[in-house]
């Protein structure tokens, strides 16, 4: 009887120890995304190919094929966001994201992003003061 009392605690230790490491995984992931150095529009159009970016914006118009013209206070940028990123969410012209993303410069074209990971951020959420220019 003792040696399944122990086992049991060992087993449910285990558990919450698992359990406990996914949470604070997932939790390290939003909190580290929020936390990455976020770039200004004007600043991405002088960024090299392929660099790994993170900007903060507005969403404020769907350019078909996964294609979406995001704007903060410094300029516009096209973000290709496949639709397996956007997981259903709606975003309206009024809701801040952040996104992870790489430069795309190709010859003769206007710099772009390939974005990697979307986050809406909360409601109220502070935004750098070069976007309250909407």
């Amino acid at each position: 009887m003792k040696n399944k009392l122990l086992s049991c605690a060992a087993a449910a230790a285990i558990v919450l120890a698992s359990a406990n490491a996914m949470a604070g995984d997932h939790g390290k992931m939003k909190h580290d995304g929020a936390n990455k150095p976020v770039s200004k529009v004007s600043e991405v159009q002088n960024m090299a190919d392929d660099s790994m970016v993170y900007v903060q914006g507005y969403i404020i118009q769907n350019l078909g094929n996964d294609n979406y013209m995001l704007q903060d206070g410094s300029g516009q940028i096209m973000v290709e966001i496949d639709d397996d990123l956007m997981n259903n969410a709606t975003i309206t012209p009024q809701t801040v994201v952040w996104i992870a993303a790489t430069v795309d410069q190709e010859t003769g074209q206007p710099v772009s992003l390939e974005a990697e990971e979307i986050q809406i951020m909360p409601e109220g959420t502070n935004i750098p003061m070069a976007m309250n220019n909407k």
